[in-house]
């Protein structure tokens, strides 16, 4: 898999040492990840998300990170944050000026989202639902998956992270959705992760990637929109109508943000 990395269409790829990697396997993972990116030209965006601070295997991450060409690593992404000052103690120790990514997957870590997300050092926050449901003693028959009665309940704790991160100019991300052979209802979370303001979506599987880059990329009507509500606005000497619709400073700047995405997004 980590050979192939660079064969898929997504925006980023994060190489995982936390749980995805058993035990007395993390060391044989981070010998894997040494030889890759020291023998390989590595995909443009990559990330490898290492273990919580509290963990002994931090310090033998920290080494690897240490021994990386730092300017083939994206950024480094952080679990389990729960505050302002587990980030600072992560930025001590970590190679200088790396890019950080916050993993939110904890009730104190949502309450601290703001803080977590001001740091400058911080460049997105990223749900965890299944760590986050086990720590608010979510009941669940299948791993980040509510139960049937409650289905829509991550989407408040997301909305939230969405909601943080924005405000301090930073992207959001949702969490993987865990069920990989049932493409039907990934489509529907990722659709709920867009309308709800995240900028994209974790995925665990090749087959989930076309799906979301559909989901989360700007159509050409929406983008075309956007500029001709820039233009009736510019036209105007106040506010103005487009299509029966009100277009005043606040569709203005919404317009102008639809752009930007859209810039971003086909870099």
């Amino acid at each position: 898999m980590v050979e192939k990395s660079s064969q898929y269409e997504s925006d980023q790829v994060i190489f995982d040492l936390e749980d995805a990697v058993v035990q007395s396997d993390k060391a044989a993972a981070r010998k894997l990840l040494s030889d890759f990116f020291h023998n390989n030209e590595v995909p443009t965006k990559t990330s490898i998300r290492v273990n919580e601070i509290a963990s002994p295997e931090s310090g033998n991450d920290l080494d690897l990170l240490a021994g990386l060409d730092q300017k083939k690593l994206w950024s480094v992404i952080i679990p389990k944050v729960d505050s302002s000052e587990s980030i600072a103690r992560w930025v001590k120790l970590l190679p200088p000026s790396i890019k950080i990514e916050a993993q939110i997957e904890s009730a104190m870590g949502l309450i601290s989202a703001s803080e977590i997300a001001a740091h400058p050092q911080v460049i997105s926050l990223a749900f965890g639902p299944v760590d986050f449901m086990h720590s608010i003693g979510m009941p669940s028959s299948e791993p980040g998956i509510p139960e049937s009665s409650v289905a829509g309940a991550l989407q408040w704790p997301l909305l939230q992270i969405v909601i943080a991160a924005h405000a301090h100019g930073k992207l959001a991300y949702d969490g993987p959705f865990l069920k990989i052979k049932d493409q039907q209802e990934f489509i529907k979370s990722a659709e709920i992760s867009r309308a709800l303001g995240a900028d994209g979506k974790w995925l665990i599987h090749p087959n989930q990637i076309a799906s979301c880059n559909e989901i989360f990329s700007l159509s050409d009507e929406e983008i075309q929109n956007a500029k001709r509500v820039i233009n009736v606005f510019h036209s105007s000497s106040g506010a103005a109508s487009l299509d029966g619709l009100m277009i005043d400073e606040a569709s203005k700047k919404l317009a102008e943000q639809i752009l930007e995405r859209s810039t971003q997004i086909r870099k």
